[in-house]
């Protein structure tokens, strides 16, 4: 029983401690592409850009990595402003479906999501932060 307990404590342990490094390599990351793209943006004149809205849609799928349900598909609407070539504006929402047991409702959720969309490298590679809320829905 004790040896059982030691075995969470050093699992849950253990979980903590890449869950750590994963914010630590996270912000890292972010601080070094926010100084990249700040030094790109010095460096570029745009001329005769238009400003505009685009209009963009996607799919999308999951597994879980543990057993609350079997997969997610869903579907994203994006709405992007830009501000410049290199910086856009974005508004995302769209539909996603947790599928669970046969027994057990699915869960679905509409996100509403801000984001802040910048080129980085060329007009090849671009990092896209968001913030929002997902509004819970039952299925079923």
């Amino acid at each position: 029983m004790a040896a059982v307990s030691l075995q969470k404590i050093k699992t849950q342990k253990f979980i903590i401690m890449l869950f750590t490094k994963k914010i630590k390599l996270s912000i890292s990351i972010a601080i070094f592409l926010m100084f990249s793209s700040l030094t790109i943006a010095q460096e570029t004149k745009e001329k005769n850009y238009d400003k505009g809205f685009k209009f963009g849609f996607g799919i999308n799928g999951g597994l879980p990595t543990d057993n609350a349900y079997n997969f997610s598909l869903g579907a994203d609407a994006r709405l992007q402003y830009d501000l410049s070539q290199r910086t856009s504006l974005t508004l995302t929402t769209g539909f996603t479906n947790l599928f669970i047991d046969d027994n057990v409702k699915d869960l679905g959720f509409i996100p509403v999501k801000f984001g802040f969309k910048a080129f980085v490298w060329e007009n090849r590679f671009y990092v896209l932060g968001e913030v929002g809320a997902g509004f819970a829905v039952t299925n079923g």
